[in-house]
């Protein structure tokens, strides 16, 4: 609940089930809420025994959850800045009974861990806030836009905490892919892996998952297009990995 100008403003949330009626995640009503996105960046990385793990601007913890619950990661420290989607974090986290998910209140661009990690994943905002429309939600206007945090963020923060070799995963904008790349070779990242989402056949991808690996070699791999629709029909493996029938822990 806030308080403004005198006026008693009470922020509702929601509680919603996500690739497995037993896993549910706390977001806001209105405003900022997960996209499938974070289903396919949890779905994208691959699982690696006791491996620690960052999950950077965290938001409701879909993609925490997710890697917990479903690839069975033990050691998970979700990062949220904003106060309204860290407590939605930490009601996901309660809920769920996550004990493996620590969720951190901080900034990404000052926070400093005490401890390295081998894994990161993000979703990070890519619209900058001078295109398109600008949500008057402060929550949505910086889980949207790089007010906050932007790719180059994301790397450089990565440059110090992740472990040599360690894989940072991203899920971005396709048309902005350039951005990834750029930041990746400025911090020392070599893109590893490369996956297109698109809506349907002959259809131009809108979401592209990629994975980047600290001080590695220079050879990428491009994987087959993961593919919603086929002819307007959900495709098989985008209804596998929505139903949340997953290949756990051996991926």
């Amino acid at each position: 609940m806030s308080i403004i100008s005198g006026m008693v403003i009470i922020m509702v949330n929601t509680n919603d089930s996500i690739v497995d009626k037993n896993l549910v995640i706390c977001q806001p009503a209105k405003g900022f809420r997960f996209a499938v996105d974070a289903v396919y960046l949890a779905w994208f990385v691959k699982f690696e025994k006791q491996a620690s793990l960052i999950d950077i601007g965290s938001g409701s913890g879909v993609v925490s959850a997710l890697l917990a619950f479903k690839k069975g990661f033990s050691d998970v420290c979700a990062v949220e800045y904003q106060k309204r989607m860290f407590s939605c974090l930490k009601t996901t986290v309660e809920q769920n009974k996550l004990e493996v998910v620590t969720p951190v209140n901080a900034d990404i661009r000052t926070y400093k861990p005490d401890r390295e990690f081998n894994i990161a994943v993000c979703n990070p905002p890519y619209r900058h806030p001078d295109t398109g429309r600008v949500p008057e939600d402060e929550t949505e206007l910086n889980a949207r836009f790089t007010t906050t945090l932007c790719a180059e963020d994301v790397f450089r923060f990565c440059r110090s905490y992740l472990k040599n070799s360690g894989s940072l995963y991203l899920s971005y904008d396709a048309d902005m892919t350039a951005d990834l790349f750029e930041a990746g070779f400025k911090y020392g990242f070599e893109p590893k892996r490369l996956r297109s989402v698109c809506p349907d056949l002959y259809v131009k991808p809108k979401i592209v998952l990629m994975e980047f690996r600290k001080n590695a070699g220079r050879e990428m791999s491009f994987e087959p297009p993961l593919y919603q629709k086929i002819n307007g029909e959900q495709s098989e493996e985008d209804k596998n990995i929505m139903q949340g029938r997953w290949i756990d822990k051996q991926n």
